[in-house]
């Protein structure tokens, strides 16, 4: 008789190859969960910045039907005022002293959203803020943007993100505004694929 003795009729406990091949499976899942979870989580994330992009579209369009504009030049939000640049970045983060206020204080303003919050990356980043959250020719920002330009010489309004789980699209995004058209911004600050790793946009029409 073996150390274990032999499984007897009525027995109800595992043979040791029962509870190898049981550890094996669960290794093999834990595995593969380990591998898909984070992708998992990416996607979520993108999927999640795709709809606030969405939204953001939508209350742009609450603000032209009261303002005419989409956020635009002398609006006091955005950089300089001028309503172009990150859409969260205000005065009151630090380093950000070039906007008095966000461009999604002004849509706050007109009841167009009803928090700002609502509207930050899910990576909780507000723009180009150092190694965590960006930094400007360096590394990706995750952080919304938007632009109001021309692209051969019709107006144009951009959304922007960065997507986890899309490859950089530098030159496209690039050529998305003709050179010095957003203001504020001249051709070399206003390429936000080079500059901010911007690789995914909706146009607000």
């Amino acid at each position: 008789m073996g150390i274990f003795g032999n499984k007897r009729q009525g027995d109800t406990g595992f043979t040791i190859i029962e509870l190898i091949i049981v550890i094996v499976v669960i290794s093999i899942l834990a595995a593969i969960t380990l591998v898909a979870y984070p992708n998992y989580q990416k996607q979520t994330r993108d999927n999640e910045r795709k709809s606030d992009l969405n939204q953001l579209a939508t209350a742009l369009h609450t603000y032209a039907f009261q303002k005419n504009t989409f956020v635009g030049l002398a609006s006091g939000c955005g950089r300089n005022g001028d309503g172009n640049g990150w859409v969260n970045a205000g005065a009151s983060q630090p380093g950000a002293g070039t906007y008095p206020r966000a461009i999604s204080d002004c849509l706050l303003d007109i009841k167009a959203i009803s928090n700002t919050s609502a509207f930050i990356d899910p990576s909780g980043c507000i723009y180009n803020s150092g190694s965590t959250c960006g930094t400007s020719g360096a590394t990706p920002t995750t952080a919304y943007m938007k632009a109001t330009c021309t692209k051969s010489s019709v107006p144009t309004t951009y959304l922007f993100a960065r997507l986890e789980t899309q490859p950089r699209q530098d030159s496209v995004i690039d050529g998305l505004c003709d050179g010095g058209s957003v203001s504020g911004y001249d051709a070399t600050t206003q390429l936000w694929g080079t500059n901010y790793g911007m690789n995914y946009y909706v146009v607000v029409k």
